[in-house]
Formats: C-alpha cells, sequence, structure tokens
C-alpha cells in the first residue's frame, strides 16, 4: 500500500470513527475539514492525535490495532528524555522538519494527519502557532 492510500485509509477510518456522520452526506452537508478551525492544544490533539495515541496519549487509540508500528506512548517523552520535555524536537517532530528516521517510530509521516501538517505552509503564523500548541498541550500530559 503506498503512503498516499495509507493516509488515505487512516484519515477516512478516523473521520467515520470521530465523525459518525462524515459518510452520510446529504445534500448542502460537507464532510469536516482536515484542518481545523480550534487552534487549542487539546482539540487538535484530540482530532489528529487520539485516533492513533488514545485520548490520554498512552498509545492505545481505536486505529492502533491497525497499524504496523504500535503508536508511542506520549506521556512518556520528558522520561525518556532525561526528565525534560524537548519541545523544539516534538515541533520539529510533528511539522516533519527533518528526515531522520526515529527509531521507535518507523518513517516520519504519520499515518493520518503527518500529510495534513506537511502542506500547511510552514512561514504561516497559524501553522506555528498549532504546532507550538499541540507541543504543548503534549508537554502537559507529561507523566510525572
Amino acid at each position: 500500500m503506498t503512503l498516499r492510500a495509507t493516509a488515505c485509509f487512516f484519515a477516512t477510518a478516523f473521520l467515520l470513527f470521530f465523525c459518525p456522520h462524515a459518510g452520510a452526506q446529504t445534500a448542502g452537508q460537507k464532510n469536516p475539514p482536515l484542518v481545523i478551525q480550534s487552534m487549542y492544544g487539546r482539540d487538535l490533539f484530540d482530532f489528529y492525535c487520539a485516533p492513533c495515541h488514545g485520548r490520554n496519549g498512552k498509545g492505545d487509540g481505536p486505529v492502533a490495532p491497525a497499524l504496523k508500528n504500535p503508536p508511542a506512548d506520549l506521556t512518556t517523552i520528558a522520561s525518556r528524555n532525561g526528565g525534560t520535555f524537548p519541545s523544539r524536537r516534538v515541533e520539529s517532530f510533528i511539522a516533519s522538519d527533518t528526515e531522520a528516521p526515529q527509531p521507535a517510530h518507523g518513517t516520519r509521516v504519520m499515518p493520518v494527519w503527518g500529510p495534513i501538517f506537511q502542506s500547511l505552509d510552514p512561514n504561516d503564523a497559524r501553522t506555528k502557532i498549532r504546532i507550538s500548541n499541540l507541543a504543548a498541550y503534549i508537554a502537559s500530559i507529561q507523566l510525572k
């Protein structure tokens, strides 16, 4: 399966799971946008990350069983980095700024939102705010 087909599969699965009426389109209704309007970290996490990483970030989202590599437990990022949350590195990972592979993750592209964040203009202030807010939210769910 190609990367594009995989991304489409997971995006469709996500929409059908979290937006059950997305498939039942009637005249005048539109599917939900792939880029949500909210810029709040929790909203972004729920929409883009929770399908795989779970609502609590533990890697137990509803589409996780269908993935080749299990999603990471995002609540342990700081503990895996000497007790410090690597904000810039997480932001870079979200934005796919680097092509460096992540040994535990596999490819750099996230099946559901990777293509979406990559398609946004990296110089757009709203894109930067979304990525920063998402990283800040992930920082807020770190185990103490």
